[in-house]
């Protein structure tokens, strides 16, 4: 509790040094501002371009941003959309609310056609109402699948001099998923219509969440929010897919299971927490970088009823070494914990695209048809060496427009501790972790930043056949 407590308090000092520090602040290239063309300020859309100097300095520092950016995000599909910025590229906190793209297909919407303004985006040159850095933000869409609209609307103020403060509050009745940092949201629609392919699990979410978000210059972001919520099971709508015979798509699991009966809805309230140190991946060496960030999930805190109460503890750290011209070592590490009790769709899954890559998908944690399997503890690691031609600058990164090859080790655990469950620290239970118990696959790939194939092999089973992947991002 003592931890948790000391995180807003961090916040707040945080926020102080941000208003202290941002009048004196030169304006240079910021990495924090995305480019969705539905969430850039309204403005943009009427000035007149200008010749001037500091703009072309500006465009010039912007372009060498994105270029850092290009060597470790690879132009993935989902990282380079142009429409909207998405969990991706927005702060951690975004998908505490709805989070799926305003144009998308899967087996439980179908069809969804709509159109959205981007929440907890760094532009501060909107009015409302002759209040400057005041800007409107949400969504509209019709889902065919489930026949019903979707919608969000939210406000958002930005503070300070340099607008490195954001406060903000949406109402929304939407579907999203909790299953977003495995494989892209847009990447899913891609797969899910040509193949049939629907590795993501959806519920519907309506209810309200206000946020505060500060940040630095360029290496911090953090912030708090808070979300009252009703969370509904959905069901699978469509067996449609542009090509292929067959029934490929999933069950969607329901948000809860009460013993062998499905629930249907619940009720959550949560404060979450979250703080990233490098959140857009810059280079902070020439040939080197890597990222942290954390959030903790504070279900039933006392300011709203809740059917749940418990702590959900994530932290992620990933690194990149260029160790060679046109050659990298990538790495990822996840942990997570919850202490208390969780819902179905709040515990963790391993398995599948994006995490063990030759295993079944969420085969290690609960899912169905292993409805009672749960589990409050995981630790992933993914490990990848890519080969490729250099790029043309003096850090020699892989070119991704060039084709690759790339060899990965994925490992995993998974657990349920009854000790943790009752335990409000969520360190418990984590000296039941052996090494041997780890799930291990291997395997190797070749791409580029349009596509990549990826044959996995189960190095604990050696004996199964080798799954094979066809991604359109990076794997993280």
């Amino acid at each position: 509790m003592r931890t948790i407590l000391s995180i807003p308090i961090f916040l707040l000092c945080f926020t102080a040094s941000v208003f202290s520090q941002s009048s004196g602040d030169e304006e240079s290239e910021d990495p924090f501002k995305n480019d969705p063309f539905f969430s850039k300020p309204l403005q943009e859309f009427f000035q007149q371009s200008s010749s001037s100097a500091r703009d072309s300095d500006r465009d010039s520092a912007n372009t060498e941003v994105k270029r850092r950016l290009h060597y470790l995000h690879e132009k993935g599909i989902d990282y380079d959309d142009f429409l909207e910025a998405g969990p991706y590229n927005s702060n951690m906190l975004y998908s505490q609310h709805p989070n799926l793209p305003m144009i998308h297909y899967n087996r439980v919407s179908g069809l969804f056609l709509g159109i959205e303004k981007e929440r907890m985006q760094w532009y501060g040159d909107d009015w409302l109402l002759g209040i400057p850095s005041v800007q409107t933000h949400g969504l509209i869409g019709y889902s065919f699948g489930q026949k019903e609209w979707n919608y969000s609307i939210g406000l958002e103020k930005l503070l300070g001099r340099k607008k490195y403060v954001m406060i903000g509050g949406e109402y929304y009745n939407a579907m999203s998923t909790d299953d977003h940092w495995r494989v892209g949201l847009t990447e899913t629609t891609l797969t899910s219509m040509i193949g049939g392919y629907d590795f993501l699990d959806y519920y519907k979410q309506r209810g309200y969440g206000t946020y505060l978000i500060v940040r630095s210059q360029r290496l911090f972001e953090g912030g708090l929010s808070f979300n009252d919520a009703r969370y509904s099971s959905l069901t699978r709508q469509t067996n449609w897919a542009l090509f292929g015979s067959g029934d490929r798509y999933r069950v969607n699991p329901p948000v809860e299971h009460l013993g062998d009966q499905p629930g249907d809805t619940l009720n959550i309230s949560t404060l979450s927490i979250a703080a990233s140190f490098n959140p857009k991946r810059l280079l902070l060496s020439k040939h080197f970088t890597f990222s942290l960030s954390g959030m903790v999930e504070i279900a039933d805190p006392g300011i709203s009823g809740s059917d749940y109460a418990y702590n959900k503890y994530i932290g992620e750290l990933t690194t990149f070494i260029n160790f060679e011209p046109g050659g990298v070592l990538r790495y990822r590490f996840r942990i997570g914990s919850i202490t208390g009790d969780a819902p179905n769709f709040k515990e963790f899954q391993l398995g599948g695209v994006g995490t063990l890559r030759a295993l079944p998908y969420k085969s290690l944690g609960g899912s169905l048809p292993n409805i009672n399997h749960h589990a409050n503890q995981m630790m992933l690691s993914n490990a990848e060496i890519q080969f490729g031609s250099p790029s043309f600058n003096p850090e020699n990164w892989v070119d991704a427009d060039d084709f690759y090859i790339s060899l990965f080790l994925d490992s995993g655990w998974t657990n349920y501790s009854e000790d943790l469950a009752s335990s409000p620290n969520p360190f418990t239970g984590f000296d039941q972790f052996d090494f041997g118990d780890l799930k291990h696959n291997g395997g190797i790939g070749v791409g580029s930043s349009l596509i990549r194939c990826e044959l996995a092999w189960d190095l604990n089973e050696t004996s199964r056949a080798p799954v094979f992947w066809i991604r359109f991002n990076p794997t993280f």
